[in-house]
């Protein structure tokens, strides 16, 4: 997987021959070569889902592991900065943002009473949850993806609905403090 943004280019992938799971996280220079390399994980069978470019130039890489979900930042020259694991269980991230406070937030489709939903975790810019939002209905919800909207002041989630044999698909906005909208 991999991100862009401006001349911003980073990549995840696992890591040939890796350990359960390992992965390396690259940051692409203009010409093609590598900036600059980090492994990351734990042996805990972390694949990566997500990336996001922050607003320093670093990078956000969110995943699932065996038993739960985790996001780690990095600055700009590879420095790790915070890690996180904000969900347990059966948890599978499918977006992560940021925002100009560098704050960075994870949607993932989790475990609830109706087989599935989705919630939504927002990490301060030192990796901790400021709080979580979860969307439940009375049928599985799925994960797909969130942004932030242009002026910067919510978020937009989107995720799919399965009722019966169909999917709907269904988007919900919150703030930046997690009220829904």
């Amino acid at each position: 997987m991999s991100v862009a943004a401006g001349d911003l280019l980073y990549t995840a992938v696992p890591l040939p021959g890796g350990i359960n799971g390992q992965l390396n996280l690259r940051r692409l220079a203009v010409d093609g070569g590598v900036f600059w390399e980090q492994r990351w994980g734990r042996g805990r069978g972390e694949e990566p889902t997500s990336l996001a470019t922050a607003p320093d130039g670093g990078v956000v890489l969110a995943g699932a592991l065996r038993r739960g979900c985790f996001a780690v930042r990095y600055d700009a020259t590879g420095r790790l900065l915070w890690e996180a694991a904000p969900g347990s269980g059966q948890c599978r991230p499918a977006g992560v943002v940021t925002d100009a406070e560098s704050a960075s937030y994870l949607l993932a489709t989790v475990e609830g009473p109706a087989g599935f939903e989705a919630v939504v975790w927002k990490l301060n810019a030192r990796g901790e949850v400021l709080w979580n939002h979860r969307y439940a209905q009375s049928d599985p919800v799925y994960a797909q993806n969130l942004y932030l909207d242009p002026r910067g002041d919510r978020i937009r989630a989107f995720v799919l609905r399965k009722r019966g044999t169909e999917f709907i698909e269904e988007f919900f906005r919150l703030d930046l403090a997690g009220r829904r909208l």
